[in-house]
Formats: structure tokens, sequence, C-alpha cells
């Protein structure tokens, strides 16, 4: 098949309502996209089913499955060509604006402060939404620009009617599994992207990768998990300390238990977990819904694999991503996005420099949108 050709399939199911993901994974030349073939809402409690999974912030509430056995599934390899670069010009003078949620997110980010100077905290990742205007919304052109501009994350546009559309570009990697090996990473710490990766962290970075990595660690610790040195990892404009971290499953070790050890990570929550979770449930102001939580390919056949999955266990792969760098579309008279934006809190955290990592994180999308 065609990229144009499944672009098509995906503009047709969005017509008809029907729900489906198109993504790409990081560093990959093969577009993938599920297409349900009605308009159920099933969900997954357990994570043994088969599909595609998007689960929420809120580990409390359910995640919404498109099971294989209900859809159509497509792929295709793209080629350079077939990439659509965004017009770096056009957002020059919304780029810097500062919205009205200014003034709450230095209130927010104050009062996560003041509880680590308390002891209650160790860390804490406080977010925001931002509305943006879309001039046209097209969800094939939104999925197209996310490719071209991250390259090296995971790129999605995911809809079901009775939840919404959405889309963005993940360079976390929350689990992946094949047979009984697995891979995690540990993402903290921003900067700006200038030409290099061969950059310094200051103490305030560094020192929050390092909580993100010895709460992974110390969560894994009865499957002897094996840490990679730290390493600049870079995300459209921005970079990144990335921690990898890898290990095998034990014989009693389900794949539910794997994900409730990991989500949601320190870096996008905070420690210690239920307590730091409960302070943003309460003192953020709205739901993070999606944003933060994962999704990606749940209990999938190798591809590549000449053998069925029912033969072999170490074929059967499973790749989550959290869910950051991304935003909520609203079709319709005036088309619209809200983008998600958040950063890590330490006791070293300067309330205006984390209000304009916020703003630094939404220039991408902003583009994305309305290129």
């Amino acid at each position: 098949m065609s990229f144009e050709a499944l672009l098509k399939k995906v503009r047709e199911s969005k017509d008809a309502d029907l729900p489906f993901v198109i993504y790409r994974k990081p560093d990959d030349k093969v577009v993938n996209a599920f297409i349900q073939n009605d308009k159920r809402l099933e969900y997954s409690d357990d994570f043994l089913g088969t599909g595609f999974i998007m689960a929420p912030f809120n580990e409390n509430e359910r995640a919404v499955l498109f099971a294989e056995e209900n859809s159509n599934k497509f792929r295709c390899v793209i080629s350079e060509d077939e990439y659509t670069p965004i017009n770096e010009s056009k957002n020059q003078v919304q780029e810097r604006s500062e919205s009205a949620s200014k003034a709450q997110h230095l209130k927010l980010v104050k009062k996560g402060i003041e509880r680590i100077q308390n002891g209650d905290f160790i860390k804490t990742v406080l977010s925001r939404s931002e509305i943006v205007a879309i001039e046209t919304l097209d969800v094939t052109v939104v999925f197209k620009r996310l490719m071209s501009t991250y390259q090296s994350a995971f790129v999605y546009v995911w809809f079901h009617p009775e939840i919404g559309l959405w889309a963005g570009a993940s360079p976390e990697t929350l689990l992946k599994t094949k047979g009984d090996s697995f891979h995690t990473m540990a993402l903290a710490g921003t900067q700006k992207y200038e030409d290099t990766v061969e950059v310094s962290w200051g103490d305030k970075e560094s020192t929050e990768q390092q909580i993100v990595t010895d709460h992974i660690v110390d969560s894994l610790d009865s499957l002897k998990p094996m840490v990679s040195e730290t390493y600049t990892k870079k995300a459209g404009n921005l970079l990144h300390l990335c921690t990898d971290i890898t290990g095998r499953l034990q014989g009693n070790s389900s794949l539910k238990d794997l994900i409730g050890k990991l989500h949601p990570t320190a870096a996008v929550c905070g420690l210690p977990r239920n307590e730091v979770r409960n302070f943003i449930l309460k003192e953020e102001g709205y739901s993070r819904s999606f944003y933060t939580g994962f999704l990606g390919e749940l209990n999938i056949a190798d591809a590549h694999a000449a053998a069925p999955k029912t033969t072999h266990e170490n074929l059967i792969e499973s790749s989550f991503f959290v869910n950051l760098r991304c935003m909520q579309l609203y079709e319709g008279h005036d088309s619209k996005a809200v983008i998600y934006v958040g950063g890590g809190i330490t006791i070293d955290s300067d309330p205006l420099s984390e209000w304009e990592e916020t703003v630094d994180k939404s220039l991408i999308m902003k583009r994305v949108i309305n290129a």
C-alpha cells in the first residue's frame, strides 16, 4: 500500500466516524494504522488483549483498546520526499505570546516548590493547557507535519467518536517488551536545541534526571535492571537527558504488573508518586486526560517473523510511549487545539523559567497545526 492510499483510508475513516490510529515509531520508515470496524468503545483493564492501547494519566481511569480482532491493520513504507516541511516563519508573532494562564501557572509552580521545601515532595511535574485556534484542520496533514518535525519520536493521530481526536509526538518510551526482555528510559531535563547535542547541563536538570532514573531502577529492583550512561536526546526543537534501562521479566511477572511499576513515571508525575499525583489532580485545575498517559502497540506479533505468534511467545511485542508533546483537536466552525505542556519541578526550580519552558514546548505543536 502507498502512503497516500493509507492517508486516504484514514480520511475516509474520520469522515465515517470510525475509530482509528495512524502512527510511526521513532527513526522508522514504516507507517502503521489500526482502523476499527465499528464505533464500539472497548477498554483493557488487564493488558492481556491485542491491538492498540491509549491509557490516561490517572491510572484509576480505564485504557481504551482498538482490538486487533475488530480492526483492519495497514502499513506502508515512506520515502524522504513524502515528508511535509513546516514553514518556520509563519508563527513568529504568536509563538512568544503569553497566555492568560501565566499567572496561574506561576502560582501552581510556587505551590509545588513550597511542598518540596517543606519535605513533602522530592519532585513534582506540573502542567497546563493552552487553546490555539486552527485555520484549517486536516488530520492527515497534521500527521505528515508531525513526522517531519519529530523524526526521532513516536508520532500519531488517534480518534474515537466518543472520546475525541488526539495527536502528538513522544520522545519518551514508557516500556517496550519482546518475549521476556524489556526496555524503558528515564527522560528529564529540557533545553532548546541549537544546532548541536554537545551541550552542558545545569545542576537542576542533572538532579531531576537522576531522580527519575533512581525511581525507575528502584521500582524494577527485583528484575535487576541494567542502566546505560546518561546521554543527550533530541526531540524536535528540544534536548533532554536520557538513560536507557533494560532487563528481563521473571516467570511470575505480567505486563500489567510492569506497567503498574512504571506509570505514571517520576518524569511526568513526581515523587512520592501517590502524594504528588493527588496534588496534581487537585491543584492543576484541569483534567490531563490522556496527556502524560501512554499509548502504543499491545501484544502484537513481530511483523518480520515467519512463524505465527501462537507458536512462539518471543515473537510477541508491546511498545508503549508516554503521551508527551500532544494536543486534543476540535473540528467545526471554530476549529481549535488544546495543547498540553509541563515541566519537572525540583527545589532549584525558578517559576518564571518553568513557565518559559512550557512556552518553548508549545511552539512546535503550534507550527504543526498552523504552518
